[in-house]
Protein backbone atom coordinates (compact mmCIF):
# COMPACT_ATOMS: atom_id res chain seq x y z
CA UNK A 1 0.00 0.00 0.00
CA UNK A 2 1.54 3.29 -1.15
CA UNK A 3 1.49 6.76 0.37
CA UNK A 4 -1.90 7.54 -1.18
CA UNK A 5 -3.34 4.35 0.27
CA UNK A 6 -2.13 5.19 3.77
CA UNK A 7 -3.55 8.72 3.49
CA UNK A 8 -6.88 7.25 2.44
CA UNK A 9 -6.78 4.83 5.36
CA UNK A 10 -6.03 7.72 7.74
CA UNK A 11 -9.02 9.57 6.31
CA UNK A 12 -11.28 6.55 6.86
CA UNK A 13 -10.02 6.25 10.46
CA UNK A 14 -10.75 9.93 11.14
CA UNK A 15 -14.24 9.56 9.67
CA UNK A 16 -14.97 6.51 11.80
CA UNK A 17 -13.79 8.31 14.93
CA UNK A 18 -16.93 10.46 14.66
CA UNK A 19 -19.51 7.76 13.93
CA UNK A 20 -20.51 7.31 17.60
CA UNK A 21 -18.79 10.05 19.62
CA UNK A 22 -21.52 12.71 19.34
CA UNK A 23 -24.11 10.15 20.52
CA UNK A 24 -22.05 8.53 23.28
CA UNK A 25 -21.31 11.94 24.80
CA UNK A 26 -24.96 12.27 25.87
CA UNK A 27 -25.60 9.38 28.36
CA UNK A 28 -23.13 10.54 31.08
CA UNK A 29 -24.90 13.91 31.00
CA UNK A 30 -28.48 12.55 30.97
CA UNK A 31 -29.40 13.27 34.64
CA UNK A 32 -28.55 16.95 34.18
CA UNK A 33 -30.17 17.06 30.75
CA UNK A 34 -33.36 15.62 32.24
CA UNK A 35 -33.47 18.33 34.89
CA UNK A 36 -32.56 21.17 32.54
CA UNK A 37 -34.96 20.13 29.78
CA UNK A 38 -37.62 18.61 32.09
CA UNK A 39 -37.51 15.16 30.48
CA UNK A 40 -38.73 11.78 31.81
CA UNK A 41 -36.66 8.64 31.24
CA UNK A 42 -38.61 7.68 28.14
CA UNK A 43 -38.13 11.12 26.59
CA UNK A 44 -34.47 11.20 27.64
CA UNK A 45 -33.96 7.89 25.87
CA UNK A 46 -35.13 9.65 22.71
CA UNK A 47 -31.89 11.66 22.70
CA UNK A 48 -30.04 8.45 21.96
CA UNK A 49 -32.84 6.75 20.02
CA UNK A 50 -33.35 9.67 17.60
CA UNK A 51 -29.96 9.33 15.87
CA UNK A 52 -30.48 5.57 15.65
CA UNK A 53 -33.91 6.20 14.12
CA UNK A 54 -32.18 8.44 11.58
CA UNK A 55 -29.79 5.57 10.83
CA UNK A 56 -32.76 3.44 9.90
CA UNK A 57 -34.90 5.96 8.05
CA UNK A 58 -32.13 7.73 6.16
CA UNK A 59 -29.82 4.84 5.26
CA UNK A 60 -31.46 4.32 1.82
CA UNK A 61 -31.03 8.03 1.06
CA UNK A 62 -27.40 7.87 2.23
CA UNK A 63 -26.77 5.09 -0.30
CA UNK A 64 -28.52 7.19 -2.97
CA UNK A 65 -26.40 10.23 -2.06
CA UNK A 66 -23.24 8.16 -2.45
CA UNK A 67 -24.41 6.97 -5.86
CA UNK A 68 -25.29 10.48 -7.05
CA UNK A 69 -22.37 12.61 -5.81
CA UNK A 70 -19.74 9.98 -5.06
CA UNK A 71 -18.56 8.41 -1.84
CA UNK A 72 -15.84 11.01 -1.19
CA UNK A 73 -18.04 14.10 -1.38
CA UNK A 74 -20.88 12.43 0.52
CA UNK A 75 -18.58 11.52 3.41
CA UNK A 76 -17.28 15.11 3.57
CA UNK A 77 -20.89 16.33 3.80
CA UNK A 78 -21.50 13.80 6.59
CA UNK A 79 -18.77 15.30 8.78
CA UNK A 80 -19.98 18.84 8.14
CA UNK A 81 -23.49 17.70 9.12
CA UNK A 82 -22.21 16.43 12.47
CA UNK A 83 -20.59 19.81 13.13
CA UNK A 84 -23.78 21.67 12.20
CA UNK A 85 -25.93 19.41 14.37
CA UNK A 86 -23.58 19.82 17.34
CA UNK A 87 -23.88 23.58 17.05
CA UNK A 88 -27.67 23.42 16.75
CA UNK A 89 -28.25 21.28 19.83
CA UNK A 90 -26.44 23.77 22.06
CA UNK A 91 -29.13 26.39 21.40
CA UNK A 92 -31.75 27.03 24.13
CA UNK A 93 -34.97 24.99 24.36
CA UNK A 94 -35.68 21.30 23.87
CA UNK A 95 -36.74 21.70 20.23
CA UNK A 96 -33.26 22.82 19.18
CA UNK A 97 -31.74 19.92 21.08
CA UNK A 98 -33.93 17.45 19.20
CA UNK A 99 -33.33 19.11 15.81
CA UNK A 100 -29.56 19.18 16.36
CA UNK A 101 -29.62 15.55 17.44
CA UNK A 102 -31.47 14.62 14.24
CA UNK A 103 -28.92 16.49 12.11
CA UNK A 104 -26.08 14.71 13.91
CA UNK A 105 -27.89 11.43 13.27
CA UNK A 106 -28.24 12.23 9.56
CA UNK A 107 -24.52 12.95 9.23
CA UNK A 108 -23.55 9.76 11.03
CA UNK A 109 -25.98 7.77 8.87
CA UNK A 110 -24.10 8.75 5.72
CA UNK A 111 -20.84 7.69 7.35
CA UNK A 112 -22.30 4.40 8.56
CA UNK A 113 -23.52 3.45 5.10
CA UNK A 114 -20.63 4.67 2.96
CA UNK A 115 -17.55 3.78 5.02
CA UNK A 116 -17.96 0.03 4.20
CA UNK A 117 -18.35 0.99 0.54
CA UNK A 118 -15.21 3.13 0.76
CA UNK A 119 -13.35 0.15 2.23
CA UNK A 120 -14.58 -2.10 -0.60
CA UNK A 121 -13.55 0.51 -3.18
CA UNK A 122 -10.14 1.57 -1.85
CA UNK A 123 -8.97 -1.61 -0.09
CA UNK A 124 -10.36 -4.58 -2.04
CA UNK A 125 -7.33 -6.72 -1.20
CA UNK A 126 -7.17 -5.85 2.51
CA UNK A 127 -10.75 -5.57 3.77
CA UNK A 128 -9.91 -7.06 7.18
CA UNK A 129 -7.23 -4.46 7.96
CA UNK A 130 -9.28 -1.47 6.80
CA UNK A 131 -12.50 -2.65 8.47
CA UNK A 132 -10.68 -3.48 11.70
CA UNK A 133 -8.97 -0.10 11.91
CA UNK A 134 -12.13 1.83 11.05
CA UNK A 135 -14.22 -0.09 13.58
CA UNK A 136 -11.54 0.29 16.24
CA UNK A 137 -11.53 4.01 15.50
CA UNK A 138 -15.31 4.07 15.90
CA UNK A 139 -14.94 2.41 19.31
CA UNK A 140 -12.11 4.79 20.23
CA UNK A 141 -14.27 7.81 19.47
CA UNK A 142 -17.07 6.37 21.59
CA UNK A 143 -14.64 5.67 24.44
CA UNK A 144 -13.19 9.16 24.41
CA UNK A 145 -16.63 10.73 24.32
CA UNK A 146 -17.86 8.62 27.25
CA UNK A 147 -14.72 9.35 29.25
CA UNK A 148 -14.48 13.11 28.73
CA UNK A 149 -18.06 14.38 28.36
CA UNK A 150 -18.73 14.53 32.12
CA UNK A 151 -15.29 16.02 33.05
CA UNK A 152 -15.65 18.64 30.31
CA UNK A 153 -19.10 19.56 31.59
CA UNK A 154 -18.37 19.58 35.33
CA UNK A 155 -14.64 19.64 36.10
CA UNK A 156 -13.86 22.15 33.36
CA UNK A 157 -17.12 24.06 33.80
CA UNK A 158 -18.26 23.92 30.17
CA UNK A 159 -21.70 22.62 31.09
CA UNK A 160 -23.45 19.95 29.06
CA UNK A 161 -23.83 22.22 26.04
CA UNK A 162 -20.14 23.11 25.90
CA UNK A 163 -19.18 19.48 26.36
CA UNK A 164 -21.35 18.31 23.46
CA UNK A 165 -20.04 21.09 21.24
CA UNK A 166 -16.41 20.25 21.97
CA UNK A 167 -16.91 16.57 21.13
CA UNK A 168 -18.89 17.38 17.99
CA UNK A 169 -16.00 19.57 16.85
CA UNK A 170 -13.92 16.43 16.20
CA UNK A 171 -15.90 16.03 12.97
CA UNK A 172 -14.33 19.25 11.66
CA UNK A 173 -10.90 17.61 12.03
CA UNK A 174 -12.16 14.56 10.13
CA UNK A 175 -13.50 16.79 7.34
CA UNK A 176 -10.08 18.37 6.91
CA UNK A 177 -8.44 14.94 6.92
CA UNK A 178 -10.82 13.70 4.22
CA UNK A 179 -10.41 16.72 1.90
CA UNK A 180 -7.47 15.16 -0.03
CA UNK A 181 -9.74 12.30 -1.11
CA UNK A 182 -12.35 14.76 -2.39
CA UNK A 183 -9.69 16.66 -4.33
CA UNK A 184 -8.24 13.49 -5.86
CA UNK A 185 -11.64 12.40 -7.18
CA UNK A 186 -11.14 12.78 -10.93
CA UNK A 187 -14.24 11.14 -12.37
CA UNK A 188 -17.94 11.20 -11.66
CA UNK A 189 -19.39 8.08 -10.09
CA UNK A 190 -20.42 5.49 -12.65
CA UNK A 191 -24.17 5.06 -13.04
CA UNK A 192 -25.55 1.83 -11.63
CA UNK A 193 -28.80 -0.07 -12.28
CA UNK A 194 -31.82 1.25 -10.40
CA UNK A 195 -32.78 -2.34 -9.59
CA UNK A 196 -29.77 -2.82 -7.20
CA UNK A 197 -31.79 -1.83 -4.13
CA UNK A 198 -34.65 -4.19 -4.90
CA UNK A 199 -32.29 -7.04 -5.72
CA UNK A 200 -30.58 -6.65 -2.36
CA UNK A 201 -33.89 -6.69 -0.50
CA UNK A 202 -34.93 -9.90 -2.25
CA UNK A 203 -31.91 -11.75 -0.88
CA UNK A 204 -32.40 -13.76 2.36
CA UNK A 205 -28.83 -12.84 3.28
CA UNK A 206 -29.87 -9.19 3.58
CA UNK A 207 -32.61 -9.95 6.10
CA UNK A 208 -30.46 -12.28 8.18
CA UNK A 209 -27.75 -9.65 8.35
CA UNK A 210 -30.35 -6.99 9.17
CA UNK A 211 -31.71 -8.92 12.18
CA UNK A 212 -28.18 -9.63 13.43
CA UNK A 213 -27.30 -5.97 12.92
CA UNK A 214 -30.49 -4.75 14.59
CA UNK A 215 -30.31 -6.94 17.68
CA UNK A 216 -26.65 -6.25 18.40
CA UNK A 217 -27.39 -2.54 17.99
CA UNK A 218 -30.38 -2.79 20.34
CA UNK A 219 -28.11 -4.20 23.03
CA UNK A 220 -25.41 -1.62 22.38
CA UNK A 221 -27.64 1.44 22.40
CA UNK A 222 -29.68 0.24 25.38
CA UNK A 223 -26.56 -0.13 27.53
CA UNK A 224 -24.97 2.96 26.03
CA UNK A 225 -27.97 5.03 27.09
CA UNK A 226 -28.85 3.49 30.43
CA UNK A 227 -25.74 1.86 31.93
CA UNK A 228 -24.65 5.04 33.79
CA UNK A 229 -28.19 5.64 35.09
CA UNK A 230 -28.51 1.96 36.05
CA UNK A 231 -25.32 2.17 38.10
CA UNK A 232 -26.20 5.52 39.65
CA UNK A 233 -29.52 4.04 40.80
CA UNK A 234 -27.41 1.50 42.71
CA UNK A 235 -25.43 4.23 44.45
CA UNK A 236 -22.41 4.32 42.14
CA UNK A 237 -20.83 7.79 41.89
CA UNK A 238 -21.44 9.70 38.62
CA UNK A 239 -17.75 9.67 37.66
CA UNK A 240 -17.51 5.91 38.27
CA UNK A 241 -20.69 5.33 36.27
CA UNK A 242 -19.23 7.37 33.40
CA UNK A 243 -15.97 5.42 33.72
CA UNK A 244 -17.89 2.14 33.42
CA UNK A 245 -19.42 3.39 30.17
CA UNK A 246 -15.95 4.40 28.97
CA UNK A 247 -14.64 0.90 29.76
CA UNK A 248 -17.63 -0.60 27.96
CA UNK A 249 -16.59 1.30 24.83
CA UNK A 250 -12.82 1.02 25.37
CA UNK A 251 -12.80 -2.77 25.43
CA UNK A 252 -14.50 -2.82 22.05
CA UNK A 253 -11.38 -1.37 20.43
CA UNK A 254 -9.36 -4.58 20.82
CA UNK A 255 -12.07 -6.91 19.57
CA UNK A 256 -12.90 -4.49 16.74
CA UNK A 257 -9.30 -4.86 15.53
CA UNK A 258 -9.10 -8.65 15.89
CA UNK A 259 -12.52 -9.88 14.71
CA UNK A 260 -12.40 -8.63 11.07
CA UNK A 261 -9.04 -10.33 10.55
CA UNK A 262 -10.44 -13.58 11.94
CA UNK A 263 -13.64 -13.24 9.92
CA UNK A 264 -11.99 -12.87 6.50
CA UNK A 265 -9.76 -15.94 7.01
CA UNK A 266 -12.64 -18.32 6.36
CA UNK A 267 -15.84 -18.05 4.30
CA UNK A 268 -18.15 -19.21 7.13
CA UNK A 269 -18.38 -16.99 10.24
CA UNK A 270 -21.09 -18.80 12.23
CA UNK A 271 -18.85 -20.01 15.05
CA UNK A 272 -17.37 -16.55 15.47
CA UNK A 273 -20.85 -15.01 15.52
CA UNK A 274 -22.01 -17.42 18.23
CA UNK A 275 -18.99 -16.57 20.40
CA UNK A 276 -19.93 -12.90 20.08
CA UNK A 277 -23.52 -13.69 21.12
CA UNK A 278 -22.24 -15.57 24.17
CA UNK A 279 -20.28 -12.50 25.29
CA UNK A 280 -23.41 -10.37 25.12
CA UNK A 281 -25.41 -12.99 27.04
CA UNK A 282 -22.88 -13.09 29.88
CA UNK A 283 -22.94 -9.29 30.18
CA UNK A 284 -26.71 -8.89 30.17
CA UNK A 285 -27.49 -11.88 32.41
CA UNK A 286 -24.74 -10.84 34.81
CA UNK A 287 -26.21 -7.37 35.24
CA UNK A 288 -29.60 -9.00 35.80
CA UNK A 289 -28.50 -11.62 38.34
CA UNK A 290 -25.53 -10.02 40.16
CA UNK A 291 -25.51 -6.26 39.48
CA UNK A 292 -22.97 -5.61 42.25
CA UNK A 293 -20.33 -7.27 40.04
CA UNK A 294 -20.96 -4.74 37.30
CA UNK A 295 -17.24 -4.32 36.40
CA UNK A 296 -17.16 -7.98 35.30
CA UNK A 297 -20.32 -7.71 33.22
CA UNK A 298 -19.18 -4.40 31.72
CA UNK A 299 -16.01 -6.13 30.51
CA UNK A 300 -17.93 -8.99 28.88
CA UNK A 301 -20.46 -6.69 27.19
CA UNK A 302 -17.69 -4.29 26.15
CA UNK A 303 -15.70 -7.02 24.42
CA UNK A 304 -18.88 -8.28 22.75
CA UNK A 305 -20.01 -4.90 21.45
CA UNK A 306 -16.75 -4.21 19.63
CA UNK A 307 -16.75 -7.72 18.22
CA UNK A 308 -20.37 -7.58 17.07
CA UNK A 309 -20.27 -4.26 15.21
CA UNK A 310 -16.94 -5.10 13.56
CA UNK A 311 -18.30 -8.50 12.50
CA UNK A 312 -21.39 -6.87 10.99
CA UNK A 313 -19.31 -4.34 9.05
CA UNK A 314 -16.99 -7.09 7.83
CA UNK A 315 -19.94 -9.18 6.67
CA UNK A 316 -21.29 -6.18 4.74
CA UNK A 317 -18.02 -6.16 2.79
CA UNK A 318 -17.47 -9.90 2.25
CA UNK A 319 -21.12 -10.70 1.46
CA UNK A 320 -21.09 -8.10 -1.37
CA UNK A 321 -19.52 -8.73 -4.78
CA UNK A 322 -18.72 -5.12 -5.80
CA UNK A 323 -18.35 -1.67 -4.17
CA UNK A 324 -21.78 -0.80 -5.56
CA UNK A 325 -23.43 -3.85 -4.08
CA UNK A 326 -21.59 -3.18 -0.80
CA UNK A 327 -23.16 0.28 -0.73
CA UNK A 328 -26.65 -1.06 -1.45
CA UNK A 329 -26.31 -3.93 1.01
CA UNK A 330 -24.98 -1.58 3.68
CA UNK A 331 -27.88 0.82 3.11
CA UNK A 332 -30.51 -1.93 3.27
CA UNK A 333 -29.09 -3.76 6.29
CA UNK A 334 -28.47 -0.59 8.27
CA UNK A 335 -31.89 0.81 7.43
CA UNK A 336 -33.71 -2.30 8.68
CA UNK A 337 -31.32 -2.95 11.54
CA UNK A 338 -31.27 0.56 12.95
CA UNK A 339 -35.03 0.98 12.68
CA UNK A 340 -35.23 -2.09 14.90
CA UNK A 341 -32.56 -0.89 17.30
CA UNK A 342 -33.99 2.63 17.61
CA UNK A 343 -36.72 1.20 19.81
CA UNK A 344 -34.28 0.00 22.47
CA UNK A 345 -33.34 3.21 24.38
CA UNK A 346 -36.95 4.41 24.57
CA UNK A 347 -38.35 0.95 25.36
CA UNK A 348 -35.83 0.31 28.14
CA UNK A 349 -36.45 3.77 29.61
CA UNK A 350 -40.22 3.23 29.49
CA UNK A 351 -39.89 -0.21 31.12
CA UNK A 352 -37.78 1.34 33.88
CA UNK A 353 -40.42 4.02 34.45
CA UNK A 354 -43.13 1.34 34.62
CA UNK A 355 -41.18 -1.01 36.91
CA UNK A 356 -39.59 -0.59 40.33
CA UNK A 357 -36.09 -1.44 39.17
CA UNK A 358 -33.97 -2.66 36.28
CA UNK A 359 -35.05 -6.32 36.36
CA UNK A 360 -37.72 -6.04 33.68
CA UNK A 361 -35.60 -3.94 31.26
CA UNK A 362 -32.66 -6.35 31.57
CA UNK A 363 -34.94 -9.35 31.07
CA UNK A 364 -36.13 -7.75 27.83
CA UNK A 365 -32.51 -7.40 26.70
CA UNK A 366 -31.93 -11.08 27.51
CA UNK A 367 -34.69 -11.95 25.04
CA UNK A 368 -32.93 -9.79 22.43
CA UNK A 369 -29.75 -11.85 22.87
CA UNK A 370 -31.73 -15.01 22.07
CA UNK A 371 -33.03 -13.50 18.81
CA UNK A 372 -29.53 -12.33 17.92
CA UNK A 373 -28.15 -15.84 18.45
CA UNK A 374 -30.76 -17.34 16.10
CA UNK A 375 -29.97 -14.77 13.39
CA UNK A 376 -26.23 -15.48 13.75
CA UNK A 377 -26.66 -18.85 12.03
CA UNK A 378 -27.92 -17.23 8.83
CA UNK A 379 -25.74 -14.12 8.93
CA UNK A 380 -22.55 -16.15 9.34
CA UNK A 381 -23.24 -18.62 6.54
CA UNK A 382 -21.02 -18.51 3.42
CA UNK A 383 -23.33 -16.80 0.90
CA UNK A 384 -23.13 -13.57 -1.10
CA UNK A 385 -25.77 -11.13 -2.21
Amino acid sequence: MGRGGWLTLLGVVLLALNLRAAIVAVPPLLPELQVDLDLGRGAAGLLTALPVLCFGLLAPFAALLGRRVGIELALLAAMLGIVLGSLTRTLPQTGWMLLGTAIVGAGITVGNVLVPSAVKQHFPGRPGLATGLSTASLATGATLAAAVSAPLAYAMGLGWRGSLLAIGGLAAVAALGWLPQVRRRNTAPAPEPARSWGSVLRSPVTWQLAVFMGTQSMLYYALLTWLPSMLRDQGVEPTRAGAALAVFNLLGIGTALVVPTLAVRRPDQRVLALVVCAGWAVGVLGLLALPSLYPLWTVSAGLAQGASISLVLTLLVVRARTPGSARELSGAVQSIGYLLSATAPVLIGALRDAATGWTLPLAALAVVTVVMTVSAFGAGRDRQV
